[in-house]
Parts: C-alpha cells; sequence; structure tokens
C-alpha cells in the first residue's frame, strides 16, 4: 500500500475555495428569490454554474493537495462530467431554497440532491486519476463520506432559504454561517479522500489525460475564487441595482399617490384641512373654506382655528373625538356643527385621523350636510302633514306581505283606527283580522287573499269592533307592489273611516223616505183638489159609452138589424171606455206608494199625459192650453211618477193663478233642448209674481194661496234637484209668470 501527503496550501486554498461558495450560494440564492420571470431563471443558470464550479473547484484543489510518490494524470472527459454533476446538484438546492415556502421535505430534497450530487462528483473526479498508484476504498468510510455530504448539504439548503430572505448585503452571521458550511463541505471531502487508500499496479493509459502541478492546482484555486469573487460582485450589483429601480417605483409609487391626495384635494368634492392639537389649520382645501365661509387670506393669516370654529355646546364631542385620535390614530365620523364667519352655523359629517408618530398632527375630512338636513326636515314636515291629514280625514296607510301575513308600517292614524295605540310598535296581522267584524272577516280574508295570488288590486267596505264593542264602517283599498324580478308580494293601501258617511246615507234614506211620503201625500191631496174635475173626465167617457152601447142595440133590435150601425157604435163604446181606462190609470200611478224607479223618459209624452188628465180642470175655469213641444228630444233617464208630479203642480198652480179673471187663461207648456240640457217651461196668464217672492215661493210651507200648504214647490224643486237639474221662476212682460226646469239629457 501506498503512502501520499497533503500541501498545506493547497489544503488551505481547497477550505478557502468552499467557504467562498458557499457565501456566494447563500448571496445567489437571495437573487434567484428576489427576481421573477426571466431574470430568475437567468440568476438560476449562472448561479448553479458558479457554485458548481466553486463545489469542483475545491474538489479537485483538495484532490491536488493529497501528493502520491508516483505521477498522477487526469482523464479530461471524467472530470468535465464531474462538474457537470456539481452544476445540476447546485442548480437543484439553488432551485429549492428561492422558494416562497421551504418546508421540511424540500429541506430533505434538497440535502439529498446537493449531497448526492457532491458525492458523485467526488468518487467521480477519482475515477479520473490515472497513475501507477490504483485506489480502493474502505466501505465504511464511503458512507461515511456520503452522510456527511447530505448532511451538510442539507444545512447549506435551509441557510441559503433564510439568507435568501434577507435584503442585507453583508453580515457577519451570513459570513460565520458561510465559514460552517465551507468547513463541513471540505470535511466531507477529506473524509472521503480518508476512505481511499493506493497500492502500486500497471502503468496507466494517457489517453485524453493532462498532468497538474502545484502551481497549475494553485492557478485552478485563484480562478474559482475570482470566478466567485466576479459572481459575488455581480450579485452586489445586481442588488443595488434592483433596489435603485424599487426605490424609483416607490418614488413613482409616492408620487402618483400624492398626485391622487391632490387631486382628491382640489376636486373639492368634500372639505378637507389638516390640524394640529394646538388648534391651528396649517392647511385646507376651497370646500372646506366655502364651507364655513373664510376666505384663503384668513387661513394664511392665521385667522382661522379649528377650536373656534366649533360652538360651545359641541366642544364636549370634540374632546371625545380628540381622545379616540390619540388612542387609536382615527375618529369614525361624527357629526357636529361649525360656526360661519358670518355667526351662521353649517351641520357637517367629521371624520379625522393622525399622521402617526406623536400624534399632534393629523388631516380632517368635511362633508356639509346643510342639504341633507333640509331634506330631512322636509321629509319630517312632510310625515308630519301627512299624519295631520290622515288624522283629520281620518284615513290610515299600510303596508304588508300577505304572501307572509307580515305587516311592514302601519301608520298612527291606521292603528287608531284599529282602536290600537299608535305609540307601540305595528299592530300584527292577527291582530288586525281580529279586530274586523266576524260577519266581513271571511270575505275581507278572501279578497286579500285573491290579490295576494293573482297580484290584483283590491277595495273592500267592512266593520271593525273595538276593544269596547264600538262598531266603524271603513272602506279599504290596496295596490300591489311589483319587485325587480317581477314577483308580487307586498301591498299598499290605506283604509278610511266612513262611519259618518255611512250615517249620513242612512240620514239621506231616512229623508229620502220622509220626502217620498211626503210627495205622495202631496199627490194624495192634489188628486182630493181635482176630485170635481177628473169625476168629470171619467164621468164623459163612461157616459158617452152607455150612449154608444144603447146606440148599438137600437141598431140590433130593428126588424132588419144594421149591422154596420151597430159596429161603428160599438167601436165608439171602446174608445170612451179605453179612454177612461186610460185615466184611470194615470190616476192609479199617482196614487201608487213605492221607491223611485227610473227609466229612459220621452218628456214630451209625460206633457201630453199630464195635459190629457188636467184638461178638464182648465175647461172648468175657461183656461186653454197650449203645448210647444220640439220634436225628437233625447230622452232622459227619470222616474215618471215624480216628473208627472212636478208637471202637475207647475200646472196647477198656472190654473189656480188664472181663477176669477173675466178673460179666457191660456196655459203654455214648451220643451226644448238648449245648452245641452232638457229645458221644460209652464207659462200662465194669471196676475204674475212680485220680484221678492220668486226665491221665497220655494221655501217649505211658504204659500200665496188662501187654502195652499206650501209644500208643492218646495217637493217640485227636490225631485228636480235630485234628477239632476234645477227649478226656477221668472217673470216676463205683460201678465202672468213662467216656472222653468232643466233634466239632463
Amino acid at each position: 500500500m501506498m503512502t501520499g501527503a497533503y500541501n498545506p496550501g493547497l489544503v488551505a486554498l481547497s477550505v478557502l475555495i468552499a467557504i467562498v461558495a458557499s457565501y456566494a450560494a447563500f448571496n445567489l440564492s437571495e437573487r434567484v428569490s428576489a427576481t421573477g420571470g426571466p431574470q430568475r431563471w437567468r440568476w438560476l443558470a449562472s448561479g448553479a454554474i458558479a457554485m458548481g464550479a466553486g463545489i469542483w473547484s475545491m474538489h479537485y484543489v483538495g484532490m491536488l493537495a493529497f501528493v502520491l510518490p508516483v505521477p498522477v494524470l487526469y482523464h479530461v472527459p471524467t472530470v468535465l462530467l464531474s462538474l457537470v454533476a456539481a452544476v445540476a446538484g447546485s442548480a437543484i438546492a439553488l432551485f429549492i431554497a428561492s422558494k416562497a415556502i421551504m418546508r421540511r421535505a424540500d429541506t430533505a430534497t434538497a440535502g439529498v440532491c446537493l449531497g448526492g450530487a457532491i458525492g458523485s462528483m467526488h468518487y467521480v473526479g477519482m475515477a479520473a486519476m490515472r497513475s501507477a498508484a490504483m485506489h480502493h476504498y474502505h466501505p465504511g468510510l464511503v458512507i461515511v463520506s456520503v452522510i456527511v455530504a447530505v448532511a451538510f448539504s442539507s444545512l447549506a439548503a435551509s441557510l441559503a432559504f433564510r439568507f435568501g430572505r434577507s435584503s442585507q448585503e453583508f453580515t457577519w452571521m451570513k459570513l460565520a454561517a458561510a465559514s460552517l458550511m465551507g468547513t463541513g463541505i471540505a470535511s466531507m471531502h477529506y473524509t472521503a479522500m480518508t476512505a481511499a487508500y493506493f497500492t502500486l499496479g500497471d502503468p496507466p493509459p494517457t489517453r485524453h489525460t493532462v498532468e497538474v502541478s502545484t502551481l497549475g492546482a494553485f492557478g485552478i484555486g485563484t480562478t474559482t475564487v475570482s470566478l466567485l469573487a466576479t459572481v459575488l460582485i455581480g450579485s452586489w450589483i445586481g442588488r443595488r441595482l434592483a433596489n435603485e429601480r424599487l426605490l424609483q417605483r416607490l418614488y413613482r409609487d409616492l408620487e402618483e399617490r400624492e398626485g391622487k391626495i391632490r387631486r382628491l384635494v382640489d376636486a373639492n368634492i368634500l372639505g378637507i384641512f389638516f390640524w394640529n392639537l394646538e388648534g391651528e389649520i396649517a392647511e385646507a382645501n376651497t370646500a372646506f373654506l366655502q364651507m364655513v365661509g373664510y376666505s384663503r387670506e384668513d387661513l394664511v393669516s392665521s385667522r382661522m382655528r379649528w377650536t373656534d370654529l366649533t360652538p360651545p355646546e359641541w366642544r364636549d364631542t370634540d374632546e371625545r373625538a380628540l381622545a379616540a385620535v390619540r388612542a387609536t390614530g382615527a375618529v369614525q365620523p361624527f357629526e357636529k356643527e361649525y360656526v360661519r364667519k358670518d355667526g351662521s352655523r353649517v351641520p357637517v359629517l367629521v371624520g379625522a385621523a393622525s399622521f402617526g408618530g406623536s400624534g399632534n398632527e393629523g388631516v380632517a375630512f368635511v362633508l356639509d350636510l346643510s342639504r341633507q338636513k333640509r331634506a330631512e326636515e322636509a321629509l319630517h314636515r312632510s310625515e308630519a302633514y301627512l299624519a295631520e291629514a290622515q288624522r283629520l280625514t281620518h284615513t290610515g296607510s299600510w303596508a304588508a306581505n300577505l304572501v307572509t301575513r307580515e305587516i311592514l308600517h302601519s301608520s298612527e292614524e291606521h292603528s287608531r283606527l284599529y282602536g290600537f295605540d299608535p305609540e307601540r310598535d305595528a299592530p300584527s296581522f292577527e291582530e288586525l283580522v281580529h279586530r274586523i267584524h266576524p260577519d266581513d272577516r271571511p270575505r275581507v280574508i278572501g279578497l286579500a287573499e285573491r290579490a295576494g295570488a293573482t297580484g290584483s288590486d283590491f277595495e273592500a267596505h267592512f266593520r271593525i269592533v273595538l276593544s269596547d264593542g264600538r262598531a266603524r264602517h271603513v272602506y279599504g283599498v290596496a295596490h300591489p307592489i311589483v319587485n325587480a324580478s317581477g314577483d308580487v308580494g307586498e301591498f299598499l293601501g290605506f283604509v278610511m273611516d266612513v262611519t259618518e258617511r255611512k250615517r249620513a246615507e242612512e240620514e239621506r234614506e231616512r229623508l229620502r223616505q220622509v220626502q217620498a211620503e211626503l210627495a205622495h201625500l202631496s199627490r194624495v191631496t192634489t188628486m182630493g183638489e181635482l176630485t170635481a174635475s177628473l169625476a168629470h173626465e171619467i164621468k164623459q167617457p163612461i157616459a158617452a159609452a152607455v150612449t154608444d152601447a144603447e146606440t148599438c142595440l137600437r141598431w140590433l133590435a130593428r126588424d132588419r138589424p144594421d149591422v154596420e150601425e151597430a159596429r161603428e157604435a160599438a167601436s165608439r163604446m171602446i174608445k170612451d171606455v179605453t179612454r177612461a181606462s186610460d185615466i184611470i190609470s194615470r190616476l192609479r200611478s199617482l196614487f201608487k206608494k213605492g221607491p223611485p224607479q227610473r227609466d229612459l223618459l220621452d218628456v214630451n209624452e209625460v206633457i201630453h199625459e199630464m195635459v190629457a188628465l188636467l184638461s178638464g180642470e182648465a175647461s172648468r175655469h175657461s183656461i186653454a192650453i197650449r203645448c210647444e213641444l220640439t220634436n225628437d228630444l233625447p230622452k232622459t233617464m227619470a222616474d215618471r211618477v215624480e216628473l208627472q208630479q212636478v208637471l202637475m203642480n207647475l200646472m196647477l198652480n198656472g190654473i189656480e193663478a188664472m181663477k176669477g179673471f173675466d178673460q179666457a187663461g191660456e196655459l203654455a207648456i214648451r220643451s226644448r233642448l238648449e245648452d245641452g240640457q232638457l229645458v221644460i217651461s209652464v207659462s200662465d196668464t194669471g196676475e204674475g209674481l212680485p220680484t221678492e217672492q220668486r226665491d221665497r215661493i220655494f221655501n217649505a210651507f211658504f204659500t200665496t194661496k188662501p187654502h195652499g200648504t206650501g209644500m208643492g214647490l218646495a217637493i217640485s224643486r227636490s225631485i228636480v234637484e235630485a234628477h239632476g237639474g234645477r227649478l226656477w221662476a221668472s217673470g216676463h212682460p205683460g201678465p202672468g209668470a213662467t216656472f222653468q226646469f232643466t233634466l239632463p239629457r
């Protein structure tokens, strides 16, 4: 077995190379971690080459430091293969160490890859030796050397990950770690060298081999150190350039942020001012100055202080805000008031933050709430007006979801109508339903459910039973609210108290019945006054019918009956009986008692009926009746009996006014269409109507007749007005008076 010796200088050089390579690995790991994209891969490739070359150089310098008593050559292809193994292992280790997160498994993987690469590089490098000395290995020491390589490689990967996150160029901690790593790598090499022993053998082949002298070994080491130094300098320059670029980007970002802040301040969207705890305002934008009514000259001359802008009653609020700024550096927006320069006040919303450090300075953001406050006041006034209007009209509003039976809103008057305290929360759906009269409840609930299902409007008249047993008549209307998706569930509605209206309607109905009774009584009374005339009117056609019947019998009783003459007599008899029957039918209708029944009537036809009925009375007093009726008048919706009563009252009044005159009187009845209405007039040639009595004659119980009741014209006017018309009296040149009334067409 052959023995060799170590060159101390080369041993020291190999350790130095290992330390420098470790230090370079830490720096390169930082550059790979700090960059991204293509530049990251460039740094990874150059770092792997530099680090692998450093480790490779350390091992070859270490092998050259071992001097054997025989010449030693090195096979160049095998040497290059060992270099590839070193570079590949370094690339894997750098890639893992530059990851954002490094787990224990990553550390172990990097250690195995780099340690395996170092071991492969060493033993491949040993295989590159060509000499008469044959090398052999102690297996146990070989295993120990591999374990040492893996252990120190894992430590190197962990340290590289740690220092890869450091932003400092040089630290003693990094140098110490590099020294430890370099010593560890050298220890692995010399442990592996200890595992080898040499024996004398045959002369080696010299093809593709070179001899490396001690001077060459120093040259390799020096070149490697220079290369690593160049890499370190390049890494330092790259870091400096990256830092400068980072600073430039930060400056640009800062300028952009300052520009945005300046645009925010100058945009005058809201008031902004810079303050200090002494009460001074260092700067303010135009929006704030306009808000408080000060000029920029006031600001520059220090005549503005934020403490002076605060009214006395708001100073406690300011103190609490300052306490929050001191404690947390900011205060949430709060409402207060500022005093303007002219003494008026402006409501504002203020938020503030300090600039850090001592917290004596900061910025405040101020929003003018004047418009919002005016809108709130207008809303409050509107709500108050609405509530008062609802109270005066006994109308309450509500909103509810008829599907879920949830009451969303109940106005004060709505709650009051149902007998609930308006100061409490809105009554529930069940409470409202419970107050509906039991007889009306199923109908109202059914209407609400159908409206909720179909999304349609609904209305209902129903009764509410209060807690004290009193009942209210109400009228309710609801309208669906369609949401954005087209669904219907919520309804908005109102309920109106119509109890008084219901009572008024009942009273009107009672008065109408009384009026109908009076009208019927008036007709019956009038018929009683016309007994003689009506009896004559009925007796005349009956007597004529009897005469015609006797004549018919005589024509039939002759030896040779004259059928033609008998037929003519019978025809006259039929006409006379029909005439009597018509008179009796008209009398029956006037005597008939029943509710009004309106139909489409021909006014001229009604006039002819009354002329036929009263012609006898007029004839008794030598009064002629003349009709001037417009043909083809439109029909009107009216009650026939009531219209007959009006005409009868007016015609009888005219006949009464012309009694006792020596000359014959005339009663003129006219009809026409004027301004879209039917106009009927009754004129007489009597003694006339004094001007002062034209309005009084329509008052109840006022009469100009010796035996009159004073009810005829009052009833007639109420009948005409109930039909939507008007009745009045007027004089005209010459004797007599005219009464006119209108009816809608």
